[in-house]
């Protein structure tokens, strides 16, 4: 895991001290040492987290001597011990335990279509000196991040938006008006390959760029499609992939720990380490002799997972961390989570994130593994309910439609099922609209604003059922974009990998190959999971209908600490010159919140957000 950046500007002067100052703002992903490289018309910077040979063999760039090649990489090519294999079968011949090395010798081989063959996580440049040519690649979901600018025929990329900062040949940051907008009144991010910032924009997941003489060329290289449904049991194939999903993840030269929340998917994800390291010790040898869990908790009814995190700790004799928070704890470091962060995210649940994975390198931890992305390939989340429900009434199979209602409402009650069959009749588009009439959130986009157009929403889907067709929307635009750009930025401000076995494109494509009966059932979601790993999960935690994702009180705390915060925020010139939020619903909508009248939603905390970003990138800017 690593910082990487560069400046491509075919036979110019290579801008190497550029690229020196924003490698430095890009330290805390890799701590362990720096390096460049610069040539006519290329300069390459690079942060070294040492997690896989930990010797200086595996510093980058990384040179091929015949060549002339040179990586940066950021990332883990999980599989690159059987790659290593294959090529050397094929004469290459590697001269560390990396898997950086085994990304050059792949590309070597196989050219630009090598990244179809790797199951990891990445970004990675490769200068080509044979063809005055860069090619970069980003994993097929986005985990690692890659953003870019380029103009004139003058490419600048980074691993994180405030290492443009020191790039100087585009003068200050600037705010993308529309993304703005996006955020604070459609509660949206990270939704398209724009930014927040105007005129920097993100290389897409599953995709490849080429900047040569001809200029810069987007590639994808891998897509969701439909699958015919796997031959045999699709419940032991899930279970077999899941396993030797988290078996490859578990691969480094430094400690592995684990984030529990007490969710199915954490839980999968400590309760399987615990089964490999039983069963599979050389397999599990970073994990040491006791897996070490970090999990956050609140003291306020309806957020906290304790029990449920205590039954997998019971269950696997895990070494655990309890991690929690004040609302005055919060504001003390808000500052330094905002800069870590780039740009504003959805709520307070992020921060209690970027707390987890600070007490997981405080003990000592320097990978952890995540459940990130279970909700999303296994539709773990309430609205594929209605979703399922309207694929069962589109059939015409009014008896499976009467039970399946008849169950959820069993277990939610009358009220909850009957407000999942209205879902199941309303529009998507209108559904949004009536949700940010009611959240006030229109009401909050302020005069510099009113003008600036927002983003649709478009999403290919495949498949032509609503549940695999929402689960695409939430996979690919509405949902874990956004989540693994926070788990990105909280772990690597800790100088932390995070790694996310639910991810592995493997299990991926076989869960959307799936029935849908096998993936939401009745009041089950995520039914293929459960079935999967019955005898490895709690029965307490395989049963659990309730879904709070990573919640944090944020209610609460807008009635304490942060709500003072927030109204001295909103009162201040800065944030009424500003023009993003209108100042007098903000106030209004904050007071009526803090006497009770109303119970606001996250708009409250996308106002605030949106002001302390402007503040830590676009006002007096350090450099």
């Amino acid at each position: 895991m690593c910082g990487i950046c560069g400046i491509v500007t075919l036979d110019a002067p290579p801008e190497i001290e550029t690229v020196r100052a924003m490698t430095d703002a890009l330290a805390h992903r890799g701590p362990d040492g720096d390096g460049f490289f610069s040539d006519v018309g290329v300069a390459l910077g690079h942060r070294r987290l040492s997690i896989i040979d930990l010797s200086h063999a595996g510093d980058q760039p990384f040179a091929h001597q015949e060549t002339g090649l040179q990586l940066i990489h950021n990332g883990e090519i999980y599989n690159y011990r059987e790659l290593r294999v294959e090529l050397e079968a094929k004469g290459h011949r590697f001269h560390s335990a990396t898997d950086t090395e085994v990304v050059l010798a792949a590309y070597l081989e196989w050219g630009e279509a090598c990244v179809s063959r790797f199951n990891g996580m990445w970004a990675f440049a490769i200068w080509d000196p044979r063809h005055r040519r860069l090619f970069a690649s980003r994993d097929r979901f986005g985990v690692k991040p890659f953003y870019y600018r380029y103009t004139d025929g003058r490419l600048t990329f980074a691993s994180e938006l405030k290492a443009f900062r020191a790039d100087a040949a585009h003068g200050p940051l600037r705010a993308n008006a529309s993304i703005v907008r996006d955020y604070i009144e459609l509660d949206r991010f990270d939704h398209t390959t724009e930014t927040f910032f105007a005129g920097i924009e993100q290389l897409p997941p599953a995709h490849s760029l080429t900047v040569d003489h001809r200029g810069l060329t987007l590639t994808r290289y891998w897509s969701l499609e439909r699958r015919d449904p796997p031959a045999g049991d699709p419940i032991e194939l899930v279970r077999e992939l899941f396993f030797d999903a988290v078996r490859l993840r578990l691969r480094a030269d430094v400690r592995v720990g684990t984030a529990l929340s007490g969710g199915i998917d954490s839980s999968a994800v400590a309760c399987t380490v615990d089964h490999l390291l039983r069963t599979e010790a050389a397999n599990a040898r970073p994990v040491g002799e006791r897996q070490a869990t970090f999990t956050a908790y609140f003291d306020v009814p309806g957020y906290d997972e304790r029990p449920y995190a205590h039954a997998v700790v019971d269950r696997t004799m895990a070494s655990p961390s309890w991690v929690s928070f004040s609302d005055n704890d919060l504001v003390s470091v808000l500052p330094s989570i905002v800069e870590s962060h780039d740009e504003p995210f959805r709520s307070t649940s992020i921060c209690a994130g970027w707390f987890v994975m600070r007490a997981a390198r405080e003990a000592g931890v320097t990978v952890v593994l995540d459940g990130q992305g279970g909700d999303e390939v296994f539709a773990g989340y309430p609205a594929y309910l209605p979703a399922r429900l309207r694929d069962v009434l589109g059939r015409g199979n009014v008896s499976l439609l009467a039970r399946e209602i008849k169950e959820q409402a069993a277990v939610f009650g009358v009220g909850h099922a009957g407000r999942v069959l209205a879902r199941t009749v309303t529009p998507a588009r209108l559904e949004n609209y009536l949700r940010a009439r009611r959240s006030g959130s229109s009401d909050l986009v302020g005069n510099a604003l009113r003008d600036v157009a927002t983003h649709d929403e478009r999403v290919h889907s495949p498949f032509p059922d609503h549940l695999r067709t929402l689960m695409t929307r939430v996979l690919t635009v509405r949902g874990l974009p956004e989540l693994l750009h926070a788990e990105d930025r909280n772990s690597m401000a800790h100088s932390l990998e995070a790694r996310v076995p639910f991810l592995d494109y493997r299990l991926v494509e076989l869960a959307y190959s799936l029935d849908g009966r096998d993936l939401v059932h009745g009041a089950f979601t995520k039914r293929a999971i459960r079935s999967a790993l019955k005898d490895v999960l709690p029965a307490s935690v395989a049963a659990r209908t309730d879904k709070l994702g990573f919640a944090t009180p944020e209610a609460v705390w807008f009635r304490g600490a942060l709500g003072s915060f927030a109204n001295d925020v909103f009162a201040s010139s800065a944030f009424a010159d500003r023009g993003f939020v209108d100042p007098a619903t903000a106030r209004a909508r904050l007071t009526a919140h803090r006497n009770g009248s109303v119970e606001a939603g996250f708009e409250l905390w996308r106002a605030l957000n949106t002001e302390l970003w402007a503040r830590a990138f676009l006002d007096g800017e350090r450099r």
